[in-house]
């Protein structure tokens, strides 16, 4: 059973990072360090634990401007893919943002990835841009239900 949770010790954030790292940087040769960013001190972070303790799926949340939530380094090991832990992880993030009164959360996008957002309701607003010179990134949001 997969819980999620937000890290609260050393050891969990190093997990945390270093999965963020393994599945977001490293398969493009990025250098370690490229998967924080300067949002981090201002973010809440969630993460997805297995039954053996294993950090499995990561992501963030920070407020990006009155009432949007940005929703960034969604991660999921690789063997844990396509099992829901992103949509829960999603859910969580969600949650959370109608909670602090937010009304829409987006995201800084994969171009290769946007069919996943826009199936959880999610649509592009953006042109895409390109990030860290080997990907293009484009804003999707989604309005929140109360």
């Amino acid at each position: 059973m997969i819980k999620i949770t937000t890290p609260a010790t050393r050891e969990e954030y190093k997990a945390y990072y270093a999965l963020r790292y393994k599945v977001l940087r490293e398969p493009w040769g990025h250098p370690k360090g490229t998967e924080k960013d300067d949002y981090e001190p201002i973010s809440e972070h969630f993460m997805a634990i297995n039954e053996a303790g294993e950090v499995v799926g990561v992501v963030k949340l920070y407020e990006k401007s009155a009432g949007v939530g940005s929703v960034s380094h969604l991660a999921v090991a690789q063997e844990y893919q396509r099992k829901g832990i992103g949509h829960m992880l999603l859910n969580a993030v969600e949650h959370r943002a109608r909670e602090r009164g937010m009304t829409v959360v987006g995201s800084m996008s994969r171009v290769t990835s946007t069919a996943y957002f826009e199936k959880w309701g999610y649509h592009v607003v953006g042109l895409p841009a390109p990030h860290l010179g080997t990907t293009n990134l484009v804003w999707m949001e989604k309005k929140l239900d109360d």
